[in-house]
């Protein structure tokens, strides 16, 4: 996605009722879904990681997008100079804060799903080994008790 996909679809939500296409409507939701499609489409845990960097990478993934979006949003808002500008690029700036932390967080996930290995088969029980038939156990002899 470049930044001229992002330019024709910013704006306001598009409303399908009023037959607009909303299928340009949200490149960035659809591009998220698409990978989530991808690793729900049987991905290997190799394939699985790939996926995570794309969201958890530091410097280009795309919580660290999120974070800067955000953040511009609140320098946007404070332009307006009036005090619900202000207090919304306070929330923004803090949503971005929360954002960068959850990738912090997050870091290893990638290394960690690469290292996980295939679920282990579910267990099938083999054939039991031929084995004599076991012999009844002998009666006991009853004891008897021996009076003076």
């Amino acid at each position: 996605m470049d930044h001229a996909d992002v330019a024709q679809t910013a704006g306001p939500p598009l409303n399908p009722a009023a037959g607009v296409d909303r299928s340009t409507a949200y490149v960035c939701g659809d591009a998220l879904l698409a990978l989530t499609d991808r690793l729900n489409g049987n991905a290997t845990y190799a394939e699985a990681a790939g996926l995570l960097r794309q969201i958890l990478e530091p410097t280009h993934g795309l919580l660290e997008r999120l974070g800067e979006l955000l953040e511009a949003a609140g320098e946007k808002a404070k332009e307006a100079e009036e005090d619900d500008g202000f207090d919304l690029s306070y929330d923004l700036a803090d949503a971005a804060a929360e954002i960068r932390n959850l990738g912090e967080t997050l870091h290893v996930a990638e290394d960690r799903m690469r290292a996980l290995t295939a679920p282990p088969q579910p267990h099938r029980p083999t054939a039991s080994p031929a084995h004599a038939p076991r012999l009844p156990v002998p009666a006991l002899p009853t004891l008897q008790r021996h009076t003076r």
